[in-house]
């Protein structure tokens, strides 16, 4: 089976640490309570078999609460998860003194950091993110910014802020979550300009297919900035009801396109640790080029 690399899963329910920004979303949804009931009750020991049941061969978890689960888990399925460690803006020195001991304690799984600032209203070009970047760059650490949604409304979500970021730290490996839907249209033509602008793209359970069943937006998105810059991102447990279907729409891409999203893209941002397959029923790729 295909490697599929999922560079944004949840070790506790997103909705759970933003209760606020998800009201919202639930208040949208026809399940509406029994939608984040449901979502609410999942814990982090269901992902690997939600992993097997959609074919996912290594998932990175961004860690709230549950580092010690996080651990017991990835010393039981070697190879099949990493981290990232969450970085709270609200309280930027503590957060960096929580990256920092995350970090410090298990450098081997600690692939990366994911901070979600513009879902508060922040710019990321302020100075008080300034110590963040420069130890993502001492230890070679990409960042991924979760951008929200479109209700967000707000400028320091929009993409020029990450693409004068990248062009500021040309050596900082930026990743924009993007939660599915339109681009923003200044988003294209900021990855194709830097090399250091990635994108992860979450779900995709709802976007519109189009007629050979691949998902029409990201294919629009492929004709303007290529496939090269863009990785898969789950956001589970948030979806995952339609977990193992999201992974099916990206299957459906042409192969090219599927093996930069599905791994390549991953191992170039995060790299080639993510690539190492203990696992018996995976194939593994015998190179990232």
């Amino acid at each position: 089976m295909e490697r599929i690399i999922d560079v944004h899963v949840h070790d506790v329910p997103l909705s759970r640490k933003l209760p606020t920004l998800f009201q919202q979303l639930t208040g949208r949804l026809q399940e509406g309570e029994a939608w984040r009931e449901r979502v609410e009750r999942a814990k982090l020991s269901q992902l690997i078999e939600d992993m097997d049941r959609a074919g996912v061969t290594t998932s990175l978890v961004v860690l709230h609460e549950e580092t010690d689960e996080f651990l017991r888990l990835a010393a039981q399925h070697p190879g099949r998860l990493f981290a990232l460690a969450y970085y709270d803006s609200l309280s930027p020195r503590k957060g960096l003194e929580q990256v920092r001991a995350l970090c410090d304690v298990r450098p081997d799984l600690i692939l990366g950091v994911e901070t979600a600032l513009p879902l508060f209203h922040q710019d990321p070009r302020i100075r008080d993110f300034v110590p963040l970047y420069e130890f993502c760059l001492e230890r070679e650490l990409p960042v991924q910014f979760h951008l929200g949604g479109a209700d967000t409304g707000e400028a320091a979500a929009r993409p020029t802020a990450f693409g004068v970021l990248a062009a500021s730290y040309p050596r900082l490996k930026v990743v924009c979550l993007h939660p599915g839907g339109p681009w923003h249209p200044e988003l294209p033509s900021l990855l194709y300009q830097f090399p250091n602008l990635f994108l992860a793209a979450t779900g995709l359970q709802g976007w519109e297919a189009g007629k050979d069943g691949s998902p029409r937006t990201l294919r629009e998105l492929f004709r303007q900035s290529g496939s090269r810059t863009v990785m898969v991102g789950s956001d589970w447990p948030e979806w995952k009801a339609t977990y193992v279907d999201s992974v099916k729409n990206v299957r459906t891409l042409p192969w090219w396109q599927r093996r930069n999203v599905c791994w390549r893209t991953a191992a170039r941002v995060y790299g080639a640790r993510i690539l190492e397959d203990r696992t018996t029923h995976m194939e593994t790729p015998s190179s990232t080029r």
